[in-house]
């Protein structure tokens, strides 16, 4: 079965989830569990992992092995409606590239706009989705120029110490390039064929407050994907803090990256979860 026919079956069982009634007992606006990135919260909140990783470590990019990595992340509900804004960004930051007056390497720049469909109760726990568009680049000008926009679809569920988050995604097709050097047109064609078309993240809390996040993505029929796998343990006296271990490898780490197989290992702060 193709991606494209998975997503136009997932939207369909989502549209349906829309349709059906809350059960009841189930408020509107009631968080599935204590998972903040799928909770239905007003106002400013989180939306993907927000963290600092001053120290990573990897030997297969160009410049110094050492480099900072940080991300933040926050989605906005829009005049109480079920409709969020929501912005990422990451940075690659070659802090201890002295000899080049520390530059950033990278920075991706990731805006979207989402409908949250009403969660509902499912197994002892909730189940929800996400459908949205979103445009993702690394403002930079040609020849290192990477963007793509998408339509997506992102299930969920969770229990108790457990959220399996499923993220959908169909690439808005571009015109060709006359040119390489040309700034008008798709500056990464075949960016599908590592990344693939779809996310799966798994978040676990084996014990108090420690968290386990595991996410993998690529494309199968091209053997080409990527992982990373993340342990948080809370620092002492804080309720949103933790140290986080952080290992990755394969594809699609950023924008500039897309198509190198890399591997990273870090350790830092996560802000929050």
């Amino acid at each position: 079965m193709s991606s494209q026919l998975c997503f136009r079956i997932a939207v369909l069982i989502t549209l349906a989830l829309m349709s059906v009634p809350a059960a009841a007992g189930l408020q509107a606006g009631q968080p599935a569990g204590d998972f903040l990135i799928v909770q239905e919260s007003g106002g400013l909140s989180l939306h993907k992992e927000m963290f600092m990783f001053p120290v990573t470590i990897s030997d297969e990019y160009d410049g110094a092995q050492t480099e900072a990595v940080f991300q933040i992340s926050a989605k906005h509900r829009i005049f109480n409606s079920r409709f969020y804004f929501a912005y990422t960004q990451i940075s690659f930051w070659q802090a201890y590239d002295h000899e080049h007056s520390a530059p950033f390497r990278e920075t991706n720049y990731n805006p979207e706009i989402f409908y949250r469909v009403k969660h509902m109760p499912f197994h002892s726990g909730y189940v929800g989705a996400d459908i949205g568009f979103e445009h993702e680049s690394n403002g930079q000008r040609v020849p290192i120029s990477r963007s793509w926009n998408l339509l997506y679809l992102s299930p969920y569920f969770a229990h108790g110490n457990l959220l399996v988050h499923l993220k959908l995604r169909y690439r808005i097709p571009e015109d060709e390039k006359d040119s390489p050097d040309d700034s008008v047109g798709d500056d990464n064609p075949d960016i599908t064929d590592y990344l693939g078309y779809n996310d799966l993240n798994v978040y676990f809390r084996p014990f108090k407050n420690h968290s386990v996040h595991l996410m993998v993505r690529g494309n199968i029929s091209k053997g080409n994907g990527g992982m990373s796998l993340a342990y948080s343990i809370p620092v002492p006296k804080s309720k949103r803090s933790s140290i986080s271990f952080r290992f990755s490898h394969g594809y699609g780490e950023s924008m500039v990256d897309y198509k190198r197989s890399l591997t990273r290992f870090g350790i830092g702060i996560m802000f929050d979860r």
